[in-house]
């Protein structure tokens, strides 16, 4: 799946600030790509560990066909735009 352009008119509906629209979706599309690892792990239930309890070699995922998953970023953004993310904003200005 490609990502779809977004127009910056429906991201200005949501906020008069594009930065904070960028910031916002790619904290999100971070939290969805770490939590799609975490289940496929648990799902493979490939645990790899030693004596020590530690991972003795790389868990290596090869069969992933990419172009079938939908892309974090674009439920990110999908998410930003349909109102399903809450963020609050920070009242510390910066000073130069």
């Amino acid at each position: 799946m490609a990502v779809e352009p977004i127009s910056f008119k429906k991201l200005l509906k949501k906020t008069d600030d594009i930065y904070e629209a960028v910031l916002v979706a790619s904290k999100r599309a971070k939290q969805i790509l770490q939590d799609r690892v975490v289940k496929q792990m648990i799902d493979e239930n490939q645990e790899i560990v030693d004596d020590d309890g530690i991972f003795a070699e790389p868990v290596v995922r090869e069969d992933i066909d990419y172009d079938k998953e939908e892309k974090v970023t674009s439920m990110a953004l999908n998410e930003f735009l349909d109102g399903k993310i809450d963020w609050n904003k920070s009242d510390e200005l910066i000073e130069k």
